[in-house]
Formats: structure tokens, sequence, C-alpha cells
């Protein structure tokens, strides 16, 4: 996991050449403010494919360490079983995928379901404000239907002048 000081230096470090084009003495104020956004889905029935956008505040750009995946079977109680369902993640600000195609749930997620562990990122990923992310998820699975839900973690940072 990331410590609070390691993220308070990434932030910095990310807007140190943004900062250097200031008015020298000109330090702008920045409020870091834990944050947390969760993308549900409906129930997916095999081979279905749901898309769901989740909207980055405007008022600051948004530092994610942490992806959390859950899943309600249809008992609606946390699921035991893994579900076979590919995800893909696009962030709208930059144009970019999270990954190169979509990736199998287990490939992301297999510490977090099998040993209920933290699913942390190598290293912050910035997602600018007024910025989507849109998740799309389809459903591999053959008998059982499933309620995917996304959750992501991290820091808001909002800057002042």
């Amino acid at each position: 996991m990331i410590s609070p000081s390691e993220l308070s230096q990434f932030i910095a470090q990310t807007y140190a050449q943004a900062d250097s084009k200031l008015p020298k003495g000109f330090v702008p104020e920045r409020v870091v403010v834990p944050k947390a956004y969760t993308v549900p889905f409906t129930a997916m029935a095999f081979g279905t494919t749901q898309s769901q956008q989740l909207q980055i505040g405007a008022n600051g750009d948004f530092f994610m360490t942490r992806m959390i995946f859950n899943v309600l079977d249809p008992g609606i109680t946390p699921a035991t079983a893994i579900p076979q369902l590919s995800i893909q993640i696009t962030d709208s600000g930059s144009d970019e995928q999270f990954f190169n195609a979509p990736v199998l749930i287990t490939d992301i997620f297999v510490y977090m379901i099998l040993y209920n562990a933290k699913n942390d990122l190598p290293y912050p990923r910035v997602v600018t404000g007024r910025s989507n992310l849109t998740v799309t998820i389809t459903s591999l699975e053959t008998a059982t239907s499933w309620t995917p839900y996304i959750t992501f973690e991290g820091a808001l940072v909002k800057t002042f002048s």
C-alpha cells in the first residue's frame, strides 16, 4: 500500500511542471481528501455486456490507489465463487484504456478474491477532473447471473489559486 507521505510526494511531482510556470513565489493551495467511487451493475446473464460511466468531479483530480471488486450472487449475499467476467476501463480525459484488451476479473483481483487482500495499484493512476471512466463488464458465465460492482479508492486533489 502506498503511504500517505508517498502519495503526497507523488502528487507534488505530478504538479511540479505546471507549478514551475506560475509567477515566482506563488504557491497554489492544494487540499487532498480521501475519495471512493463505486460503479454498480445490474444482474448479468451469460454473454451480456454492460457499461457504466463514472464522472470524476470537476473540482479536482482523482489519484486512484486501489480498485476493489465485489459481486453479489442471485441470493444477494457476497459470492463465494469466482465469476467469469471480463472488464475494460476507459478514461475519457486521456482516451486511454486501462488494459490493452478486456481482461478477466480474476487476472486483476485474484489476490483480493482468494485471500481477502486489498488490490493496490503499483503506483497511483491520475484521472483528471471532468473526466469519465467507462467501465465495461462482459459475463462469460454459462449458468449463474452475477451482480458485480467495482470501487475505485484514492485521493481527490483540489487546487485553489
